[in-house]
């Protein structure tokens, strides 16, 4: 009995190994069946994602085409004028002020009169040095619009070799001072393109009407300690019409070079084949600079052209020798001097002579948002310039202090005493007549209050 239980045990266990056997033989084929279609689909994906990272390059490449030919951006297609100006650099300043003059209008210094502006630059507008020529805020009394600036620049460089640049302005001492004539119409005061070429370090060209780098100070109001323009920015030219060329040297010393229309601020056209020439040397040290520079050639401008019309050179050559030193022996102390060399030949004794003019100034910031600065100027001119019947050379001597107070960002607003007094002159067409020549005072004081806000 026992051993047909055994029997049939073995029987049944034998059948069901058989048949797990049979069943793992099954399951082993189907795991080899799964593992290579895997592995095809492996392969698949594989090849997949490569024909997708082939076609993701070749996008990203060519929208990095279009960014820099500034058909593209983020938001998607756009024309090239979005991608210059979004290389082009915009700034400005709008200034409003009011001046008071102490001393009367009817005592105020003759040539033009208290309320007419003097000539533009002292090269070529107006007297050669006229007093109303120097001081640049000649309205008595009265609220007026200073400037409206506004320059669009594109700086060239190794990247992107092309620049332009176009600074345009309107008010009362801005025209004043760049045409003579005061009032609302809006000029272009300088307007250029530029290359900037591979050689040395970079010499940037520029063609067109260019700002002279001559001088301490600016037109631009806020790029000066003070309300008022200095009387040594008349006698060194302020824009020029031509082609100059400018580089740096080393990390310290830079050279800038020129030919232009004239010596003086002139017109956009030139009316004969002369031609001046202008150069000057900047070198930056630690906490100091020094720019030497000077331009010469043959001038129709009024300084050669003033007086009687027998006795004075219709052509003469006028030279002009800049030298700006600056300092900053703290951060909160700034100082430049200025001196100006004019020298004018002419033809016959009336027609030459010079005029000598120094300016020191300086900047104290007595606090982060406010700083208190003082000018002082003298400048002497030889009578053969000023008149043709002289009775001694011209003197000029200006003393101004002016409180700087940042009142909010980009708005700044400052209270300016100038004081103005002539230690020599005549009667002729440079400096104004003095009190005991035509009756009128020799000096002047003012007080002027302006608001400004640069962007």
């Amino acid at each position: 009995m026992r051993s047909k239980l055994i029997t049939v045990v073995t029987a049944v266990a034998s059948t069901l190994l058989v048949a797990h056997v049979a069943a793992a033989d099954q399951v082993q084929e189907q795991l080899k069946l799964m593992e290579q279609r895997m592995a095809e689909m492996e392969d698949r994906l594989q090849a997949t994602s490569d024909e997708l990272a082939a076609a993701q390059a070749t996008v990203v490449e060519q929208q990095d085409l279009l960014i820099d030919s500034g058909l593209y951006e983020d938001e998607g297609l756009r024309s090239g004028a979005g991608g210059f100006f979004e290389s082009v650099d915009v700034s400005g300043v709008v200034a409003a002020s009011y001046n008071h003059r102490l001393i009367k209008a009817n005592d105020a210094i003759g040539g033009g009169g208290p309320g007419t502006p003097g000539g533009g630059n002292g090269l070529t507008g107006g007297p050669g040095v006229g007093y109303s020529g120097l001081f640049k805020n000649p309205n008595a009394n009265t609220f007026q619009l200073d400037q409206i600036w506004m320059t669009i620049d594109k700086t060239p460089t190794d990247e992107s070799r092309g620049g332009v640049h176009a600074e345009f302005v309107s008010g009362q001492s801005a025209n004043a001072q760049v045409t003579g004539i005061g009032g609302g119409e809006v000029g272009v005061f300088s307007a250029y393109v530029s290359y900037l070429a591979p050689v040395g370090n970079g010499v940037q060209v520029d063609v067109g009407k260019i700002q002279s780098p001559l001088g301490a100070e600016v037109v631009q109001t806020n790029g000066n300690y003070f309300i008022t323009a200095g009387a040594l920015l008349q006698l060194t030219p302020i824009v020029h019409t031509g082609v100059q060329f400018s580089t740096q040297l080393s990390d310290e010393l830079g050279f800038t070079a020129g030919v232009v229309n004239d010596i003086g601020s002139d017109t956009n056209l030139s009316g004969d084949n002369d031609k001046a020439y202008y150069g000057q040397f900047q070198f930056g040290g630690d906490g100091f600079g020094l720019n030497v520079g000077g331009i010469i050639g043959d001038s129709d401008a009024s300084i050669c052209t003033a007086g009687a019309g027998s006795q004075r050179s219709v052509d003469c050559q006028t030279s002009v020798v800049d030298v700006v030193l600056t300092a900053n022996p703290s951060d909160n102390l700034s100082l430049w001097v200025n001196y100006d060399w004019v020298h004018v030949s002419g033809r016959d004794v009336a027609g030459h002579g010079d005029i000598h003019g120094v300016s020191g100034a300086g900047r104290l910031a007595v606090m982060e948002d406010m700083g208190v600065a003082g000018r002082v100027e003298y400048v002497w001119a030889e009578d053969t310039l000023t008149a043709t019947t002289a009775d001694g050379n011209a003197e000029l001597l200006t003393a101004t202090v002016t409180a700087d107070k940042t009142l909010a960002e980009g708005l700044v607003g400052r209270l300016e005493l100038r004081y103005d007094t002539l230690l020599n002159g005549n009667n002729g067409a440079g400096f104004a007549q003095r009190g005991d020549a035509g009756g009128l005072k020799d000096d002047q004081l003012v007080a002027l209050w302006q608001m400004y806000y640069e962007f």
